[in-house]
């Protein structure tokens, strides 16, 4: 059996058979445990089991994979499954119910794959999406960061046509996108794969484009430069010239 043939098992399937063990996890870490990386920025235990977790899942199930976490990472290599066992870390500290677990896994550099985004706080897990048609509205929705929000980096760039609201982590976001739980996501902060991978192959899945520094994405890179926007092709002229 080659690698293609190994990555077509359900990456769904396998995921949601370990649903109680990562739910297990969250229970145990409810009160977040807080360290820091060499470069400042906050890790806690959580993150860590999540990763350890999924790593195990990675090397039962695709073992021919490269394993490339936010918490653990070495080689870029394909076949790849990149992870962010807890893409909002922030939100986890704060006890907002805005972060998720994120996962894609890419044969090659090719931007298509499978991906999986679960939020064990409300329980929604996106996988396996539908086609969703571009409609035209008077009006769309879309949803940003709260730390960009707070900064001030939309506050004169919304339009009766397009209007943003913060929520929680870009993985989450980009879930609640592929099940048409919002128009379009936006971010002006430069994201690593691991960020985005499993949100923006089911955007892709649901009839999605993701836009890098003005231009379609199509090969998997280790990150991308802002300004970073996922919605129909439809949208993203005016999208676009609105964010810059």
């Amino acid at each position: 059996m080659d690698n293609n043939s190994k990555l077509k098992k359900s990456l769904a399937r396998i995921m949601m058979n370990e649903v109680p063990q990562l739910q297990a996890l969250v229970e145990k870490f409810k009160v977040p445990v807080i360290e820091h990386k060499p470069d400042g920025t906050p890790v806690t235990l959580l993150d860590e089991a999540l990763s350890k977790h999924i790593e195990q899942v990675c090397l039962q199930h695709y073992s021919h994979l490269t394993f490339y976490s936010e918490e653990k990472f070495s080689k870029w290599e394909f076949p790849l499954m990149a992870l962010d066992p807890l893409d909002g870390t922030r939100e986890y500290i704060l006890g907002r119910p805005e972060w998720a677990i994120s996962i894609g896994l890419f044969e090659d550099e090719k931007f298509h794959g499978e991906g999986w985004v679960f939020n064990p706080l409300t329980h929604e897990c996106f996988a396996d999406v539908t086609r969703i048609s571009f409609t035209a509205k008077a009006a769309y929705s879309g949803e940003v960061s709260h730390s960009e929000w707070n900064n001030g980096l939309y506050h004169e760039k919304t339009t009766p046509k397009f209007q943003v609201k913060p929520v929680g982590s870009i993985a989450y976001k980009l879930g609640r996108l592929s099940a048409g739980k919002c128009d379009f996501v936006i971010s002006l902060r430069p994201k690593n794969i691991w960020d985005i991978a499993g949100g923006t192959i089911l955007c892709q899945q649901a009839g999605m484009k993701f836009y890098a520094e003005g231009v379609e994405v199509n090969e998997v890179l280790q990150s991308y430069e802002p300004p970073l926007i996922w919605c129909h092709e439809e949208l993203f002229s005016e999208l676009s010239a609105l964010f810059p």
